[in-house]
């Protein structure tokens, strides 16, 4: 297949000083063409907050 989307090791972290949130920890994944990918998560749990694409 044809990758169109590959990540590796991928880190997060958002805030300042000394609150500083751990959103994403090494996280590596690749998408095919054909492929659909979604992003599942309760309702605040920083979905959105994590999104860098």
């Amino acid at each position: 297949m044809n990758t169109i989307l590959k990540l590796e090791h991928i880190q997060k972290y958002y805030g300042n000083g000394g609150n500083i949130t751990k959103a994403i920890q090494d996280i590596s994944f690749s998408v095919e063409a054909g492929e659909f990918l979604g992003i599942m998560g309760a309702s605040g749990s920083g979905k959105t907050t994590g999104t860098f694409f």
